[in-house]
């Protein structure tokens, strides 16, 4: 047994941003699976009625842990070698190091039984462990020559508080694996990537709402685009992921739509040949190299304007079909908009303001966010009087003293102002 100490102690180990609980921290250990080369990972656990937790195990098919480098990765804290691969490889997740000490918001004990492969000797193994009230010392032993066929790792927990099997097995916890790590198997779905709970494989299909796949070609290249909506937020922000024929991420870029405000989660995968020679580079300089193509070539260019007008698209509609209509009907739920008879004109007058104020959130959401009931009320109510007067065109110039509005917008909202005096 060999034991290796950091410069480190528990406490600011502790202190140093560990997860907040402990769906977040098992996250960690399968991103820490994905980041070793990873394509399945197996979460086992078994408890009994009462939910007390017997045995929990986190493994994968990774490169597992290279003991020459030990005092690089376990030794280290807020500081990582996955920091220097990050630039080449976007998957890498932990680049801080501090992963392997999140098992200390539920359990006391954890062991990673490694299996790694070295030019001289073939396939080792050997075991680390760390203590909860001793995380700056870890322990190494058993190292061996295995009798394993693949490398891996397996992370097995010991000593449990404040984690139960029922918690594992709850829908909850399945849910923030799907939304944590969807996007992430989707993008690598024909690599066959997967997550399995005591040997079922995890489902993200329930938090997909929208999916949509086409071809779009530019020159003599055909881009296949698959968008998706989720339903819940996901472990990512935001991005166009670009892949080449080989399926392999060449590049991403956040998509223009990063406002969470109105609950567009959203992801968009691009596969095409044309990234088979691009490469980004630091600057939007065209490269000299007559092969290889980057982020300043025309087609790039092209499509990245393309995919922004799409999804441009998407998010007005899904404002327009789902959020707008949400917050007319909790306005009316919560009395905000003014009471109207059943006579004629006051549906008309109705049906003229609930377009104006679903129209006006389609362009800009932020103006009924975070308000309060009465401040709602005053909005709605001042602009229930605008479109009943004669001064409906003013509805525009109160917009644009609390928002900057774009041609577009205010053509948009002009015409809308059109139509539902037309109404009257």
């Amino acid at each position: 047994m060999i034991k290796h100490t950091t410069k480190l102690t528990s406490r600011s180990i502790e202190q140093g941003g560990m997860p907040s609980d402990y769906k977040k921290a098992i996250a960690e250990y399968i991103w820490n699976g994905f980041d070793a080369g990873a394509t399945r990972i197996n979460i086992d656990f078994s408890g009994n009625s009462v939910g007390y937790l017997s045995h929990f195990s986190i493994s994968d098919n990774g490169s597992g842990i290279d003991i020459e480098t030990i005092d690089s990765t376990f030794g280290n804290f807020l500081d990582s070698m996955k920091v220097d691969s990050y630039l080449s490889d976007s998957f890498i997740k932990g680049k801080k190091g501090k992963g392997r000490f999140a098992f200390s918001i539920f359990a006391n004990k954890c062991v990673w039984n490694t299996t790694f492969r070295t030019p001289e000797a073939g396939l080792l193994e050997y075991s680390i462990s760390i203590n909860k009230g001793d995380q700056q010392n870890f322990t190494i032993e058993d190292r061996r020559i295995s009798a394993n066929t693949t490398t891996g790792t397996k992370v097995q927990f010991l000593h449990f508080f404040d984690l139960t099997s029922d918690l594992l097995e709850k829908k909850e916890f399945v849910e923030y694996l799907a939304s944590e790590f969807g996007w992430f198997l989707y993008l690598n779905r024909e690599k066959e990537y997967a997550i399995y709970i005591n040997g079922t494989s995890l489902d993200y299909s329930p938090i997909i709402s929208e999916q949509q796949s086409f071809s779009h070609v530019i020159d003599e290249y055909t881009f296949t685009i698959s968008y998706i909506r989720w339903a819940r937020l996901i472990g990512d922000k935001f991005y166009f992921y670009f892949l080449n024929s080989g399926k392999q991420e060449i590049s991403r870029k956040h998509t223009s739509f990063n406002n969470n405000t109105v609950e567009f989660f959203h992801s968009v995968y691009i596969e095409s040949s044309y990234f088979d020679n691009f490469r980004e580079t630091q600057t939007d300089a065209p490269v000299m190299a007559f092969a290889e193509k980057n982020q300043a070539d025309l087609v790039f260019r092209h499509l990245l304007k393309f995919l922004n007008t799409y999804v441009f698209q998407k998010e007005k509609q899904f404002v327009k079909d789902t959020q707008a209509v949400r917050l007319i009907s909790n306005y009316h739920t919560a009395g905000i908009f003014p009471k109207f008879q059943d006579k004629q004109n006051d549906l008309s007058r109705k049906e003229d303001l609930e377009l104006v104020v679903k129209e006006l959130y389609c362009v800009q959401p932020k103006i009924f966010q975070g308000l309060k009931k009465e401040q709602s009320k005053t909005l709605v109510g001042f602009l229930n009087l605008l479109l009943a007067s004669e001064q409906r065109e003013q509805v525009l110039e109160v917009l644009e003293g609390v928002v900057k509005l774009t041609d577009e917008e205010r053509s948009e909202l002009t015409e809308v102002l059109k139509k539902t005096k037309l109404l009257k």
